[in-house]
């Protein structure tokens, strides 16, 4: 007897929200919103690719997460924020969903148990971006990266954390791995190209294969 998968928060709170989705289109390169314009929409993925950024007072450009297909952005209209506090912009193409904040009330209204999976999934999002913030203050590039990689590639993969097997993740540019750890590019690649040396990883024109994640962690824990 097969057994299906255990559906994640995310993905929960997406089949009670689809019905109330808006099938929105973005051409490469746009705005999709802007730091401090009102969080009137949520967004589900469906193709294309999403950068968050976070715009500093001195004009550096931090990526916060790279967001692909069946991923969720725009979480700050989840909340009681106004205001979006990141600059989301389409990479590629984008084909989403959209949910009006007026909606998604809606849809709270009529769905109680929706309340728990949106705690779920504002709580991880915050989680992400507390680490992210926390790494780039204490860390080493190294160690960044490290960790980097091993979250991107278990988001694509729903890889549990202590999974000792190879993992893979859709190729990055040095230049956009170097914008999540707050890094300069020429220091990426390096750090890319010791972990290659090291059997660590492995890349091909489409993807990025973690060789040995366990090794990897041990990175991602130094300083």
């Amino acid at each position: 007897m097969s057994v299906e998968p255990e559906l994640s928060s995310q993905q929960l709170l997406w089949e009670y929200l689809r019905p109330y989705s808006i099938p929105m289109g973005f051409p490469r390169h746009s705005s999709i919103y802007a730091p401090a314009q009102p969080a009137t929409t949520f967004y589900l993925v469906q193709h294309g690719q999403v950068s968050l950024q976070l715009l500093a007072a001195n004009g550096r450009v931090m990526t916060l997460q790279l967001v692909e297909a069946g991923q969720l952005f725009g979480h700050a209209a989840l909340t009681s924020n106004q205001q979006y506090d990141t600059l989301a912009e389409a990479l590629r193409p984008v084909q989403a969903l959209a949910i009006p904040r007026t909606a998604l009330e809606l849809a709270l209204d009529q769905h109680p148990a929706l309340s728990l999976h949106l705690l779920h999934v504002i709580g991880d999002y915050r989680l992400m971006i507390g680490r992210r913030l926390d790494e780039v203050a204490f860390k080493s590039v190294s160690a960044r990266l490290a960790s980097l990689l091993l979250e991107m590639a278990g988001t694509v993969a729903g890889a549990v954390a202590d999974e000792e097997g190879p993992l893979q993740l859709p190729r990055r540019t040095h230049q956009q791995l170097a914008e999540m750890v707050n890094a300069y590019r020429e220091t990426v690649t390096k750090v890319m190209n010791q972990f290659r040396a090291a059997d660590l990883l492995a890349i091909d024109r489409s993807s990025i294969t973690l060789l040995d994640p366990s090794a990897l962690r041990e990175v991602a824990q130094g300083c």
